[in-house]
């Protein structure tokens, strides 16, 4: 992956911390479901039981109570015509339809009391219960003046009229005592209900709580999977920065991911490929080096004598002039002449590497500077075929540049653009502003670079060319980096290839040098005008 294809570095739009907090908050949720499930389950059967224990019991209880005293009172009425002593007879009845009223108004109060703890069902049973309740109570509700006129025939000694209140009495009784018994079986019922219900209840509680709980364990696993495929990534990104440790700097595909494990991804690989951007320069600059050493080798033991050989020949091609020699001589002396002079220029080039100074920067502007380059370049276009585009943008601000440098590397550029279209054509030259930089892009519209052969073209020595020591470029690289600048080469779209440097703007408080530039090129054209 080149450094154009990386991405940029945004704000991750969701957050690795964000995401684990979610599924965590979804993990707390369900048990929160969960447990509020089985506490509402647990409230509901508290209730139920409180409605049984504190409502349904007691009014059970003081039913049964009544219901006993209830059935004294039929047992003894049905009693009294073989009762021998009425008088003891009528204080017990007496007692007991005491006790009764009492026993009335307390099984009264426990309905009273079930309504009150009671749901909306239950509270319309305590009322339908009050109402048999005074249903019953009504069917006895006059015994007492009953009991008087009986025992008044009693004391009368009125056979007939004791018969008469005997057989209405007992009626009376006897249904209080039925109604008093369905009242009874009425609440029994009910309370089998409320027990079936709550048993039922708890019954689905159970299995609902069973099954909330097997969801909520799913859930946690969910989350625990999305957890560790959340954090994957950060695997691969450890197992890449060991291999980078081993010494594997190989560019690698990025984890797509957008949170902070790909920015640290992306990240990661940019450095990745800066550390093999440097370590590509450091070997270059290596060579170079050991190309400075040869250079002065060269210097010492090459370039004396290819000088004394050319002084020898030009002098034996002086004193040949005038004899009559044949061509063929001429030819090989020829031949030697331009191999000395093929050698001399590879010399000249090595030396070049070896003394390249460093460069003398200072504030000045580069479209000036390009556009005498261009000017300077062109009628060497011209005559191979080519036709030199300069595209200036205004207002461009100054540049730090030892124009001297930049001058050589620009015209290294053009020349390799020209070699590139061999048939002629058009060769764009730009200077655009581009951020802290200012870009000269130069754009041919030759056969294309293969990426193989592009990715190696600033090396020092490689050449697709027959000729040449292909060592133009990687000078041109070489000046471009030394002004702490950058240069790249891609294919242009449409065809052809695209090189551009970058080169920095200056500080402001150097930018005065700008002015001086603009005013000197200003006089130029008024003497050329």
């Amino acid at each position: 992956m080149t450094r154009a294809s990386l991405p940029p570095a945004d704000s991750p739009r969701r957050t690795v911390a964000r995401r684990i907090l979610a599924s965590f908050a979804i993990t707390l949720l369900a048990f929160a479901v969960t447990a509020g499930y089985s506490a509402s389950s647990q409230k509901r059967t508290a209730e139920d039981s409180e409605e049984l224990a504190k409502g349904y019991v007691p009014v059970a209880l003081k039913l049964g109570q009544l219901r006993a005293v209830q059935s004294t009172l039929a047992s003894l009425v049905d009693g009294i015509p073989d009762e021998k002593n009425p008088v003891s007879t009528r204080i017990l009845l007496e007692t007991l339809t005491s006790v009764r009223r009492a026993m009335l108004e307390e099984t009264r109060a426990s309905m009273q009391n079930l309504r009150e703890l009671g749901g909306p069902e239950t509270k319309q049973l305590a009322l339908d219960l009050t109402g048999e309740l005074d249903l019953a109570h009504s069917t006895y509700a006059s015994d007492k003046l009953a009991f008087d006129r009986l025992f008044a025939a009693f004391d009368a000694s009125d056979r007939d009229g004791v018969n008469r209140e005997l057989v209405q009495l007992g009626t009376m009784e006897h249904d209080g005592d039925k109604r008093l018994r369905a009242l009874a079986e009425h609440v029994d019922r009910a309370m089998n209900d409320l027990s079936d219900r709550t048993r039922a209840r708890e019954r689905r509680a159970f299995l609902q709580l069973a099954l909330l709980t097997a969801l909520t364990l799913a859930v946690g696993v969910a989350v625990a999977i999305h957890t560790r495929r959340v954090l994957r990534p950060l695997e691969h990104v450890t197992e890449r920065a060991r291999a980078v440790a081993r010494g594997d700097l190989t560019p690698q595909p990025l984890t797509r991911s957008d949170d902070e494990i790909g920015q640290l991804s992306t990240a990661f690989e940019r450095m990745v490929g800066a550390v093999a951007r440097a370590q590509s320069r450091a070997v270059a600059n290596e060579r170079l080096a050991a190309i400075g050493k040869m250079a002065a080798h060269v210097t010492h033991e090459i370039r004396n004598p290819l000088s004394s050989i050319g002084l020898n020949i030009e002098l034996l091609e002086e004193e040949l002039a005038g004899s009559s020699v044949p061509d063929e001589a001429k030819s090989l002396l020829a031949a030697i002449t331009r191999e000395v002079q093929r050698l001399e220029h590879l010399s000249e080039e090595y030396l070049r590497v070896a003394r390249l100074p460093q460069p003398r920067m200072e504030a000045d502007d580069i479209a000036s500077a390009v556009r005498e380059i261009v000017a300077f370049a062109r009628p060497e276009m011209e005559r191979a075929g080519l036709e030199l585009v300069l595209d200036v943008d205004e207002d461009l601000p100054a540049a730090l540049f030892d124009e001297g440098q930049i001058r050589q590397a620009l015209l290294n550029v053009m020349r390799n653009a020209r070699e590139a279209m061999s048939d002629g054509g058009r060769i764009d030259v730009s200077v655009r502003a581009d951020g802290m930089s200012v870009a000269v892009g130069v754009d041919d519209r030759g056969g294309g670079i293969p990426d193989d052969v592009r990715a190696r073209i600033f090396d020092p020595f490689f050449s697709t060319k027959g000729e040449g020591t292909g060592l133009g470029l990687a000078i041109t690289r070489q000046i471009v980096e030394a002004h702490g600048g950058t240069i790249s080469c891609e294919a242009r779209e449409g065809g052809g290839t695209s090189f551009r440097i970058l080169l920095p703007i200056a500080p402001h408080r150097l930018s005065g040098a700008h002015s001086s530039r603009m005013s000197r090129v200003s006089t130029n054209q008024r003497r050329e005008a």
